[in-house]
């Protein structure tokens, strides 16, 4: 009578810890973010040096958001951040007609002979119309480009699915990520950086199924801390928003952005039309 006793006392010990363990995985799938943060690798904001090399000739970097046709009756204050597709499509027609070949961020670390002038193309927070419009356009002319979604709004309205990032990727598109919640990383907690930097490295990877090795600081906010946590997570680049091309010596942890807007005409812009 004892030895069932036990036994009945034992499984339903097991049936207690199972259920607790299925919980908590239930908690985290949902969270997605708990059990990455608990296995996170030590000393992420050791120090480190940069990682600088040599950029000759000059390869510019453009930084896109919306393109799409700014919808009236929003506040202004983000116009900037519009562009419609038909000044869109216009500013790839110029790059291919001026000889401009698309790559990506590895370039700069391997470098290939290209039959035209290298520019990498970058879009940030992973909003529907990269799918909608830049994908297809894109597409026409032969060219990639580098996306960054904020990862914690991967599968929510008005922002990317994870099938369409998978489709995209398997198109020569190539993604990074733009933090989980797009926080200022110079006013949150050591910790909190960490969490938006690794972690989100780390779930856009299960989403994608490659390494994430390009990262792009929300707002183009940095600080050493950031870079060092970069660093340390396995990145190998990471984009600001400085306005400025990449020629001479250059850190792979602070790369230089042109910021492009519905008015920026590329015939006019010395950056490129110069090259």
């Amino acid at each position: 009578m004892k030895k069932i006793s036990f036994i009945l006392l034992f499984s339903i010990s097991l049936v207690g810890i199972f259920l607790i363990l299925h919980q908590a995985y239930l908690t985290d799938k949902e969270n997605n973010t708990s059990l990455i943060f608990a296995k996170m690798p030590p000393n992420l904001s050791s120090q480190i040096s940069p990682n600088e090399i040599f950029v000759s000739p000059a390869v510019p970097i453009l930084m896109y958001h919306h393109v799409q046709d700014y919808p009236y009756g929003k506040d202004l204050s983000s116009v900037s951040i519009f562009v419609s597709p038909a000044t869109f499509e216009a500013q790839l027609n110029w790059l291919a007609s001026n000889d401009f070949q698309t790559v990506d961020l590895s370039y700069f670390k391997n470098p290939t002979r290209l039959s035209g002038k290298p520019i990498i193309l970058t879009f940030d927070d992973g909003y529907q119309d990269a799918y909608d419009q830049v994908f297809p356009m894109l597409k026409k002319y032969g060219f990639r480009a580098t996306f960054y979604p904020i990862v914690n709004n991967i599968d929510k309205a008005g922002f990317l699915t994870s099938d369409e990032i998978m489709e995209m990727q398997n198109n020569s598109m190539t993604f990074g990520s733009h933090s989980l919640s797009h926080p200022n990383l110079t006013e949150i907690s050591e910790q909190q950086a960490q969490q938006e930097i690794y972690a989100s490295k780390k779930i856009l990877e299960q989403i994608t199924g490659k390494e994430v090795s390009d990262f792009c600081y929300p707002g183009g906010k940095l600080d050493q801390t950031a870079i060092n946590i970069v660093a340390n997570s396995g990145y190998s680049t990471a984009t600001t928003t400085s306005n400025k091309i990449n020629l001479g010596k250059t850190d792979l942890l602070q790369l230089n952005r042109l910021d492009i807007e519905n008015e920026t005409r590329f015939e006019n812009l010395p950056a490129l039309k110069n090259l």
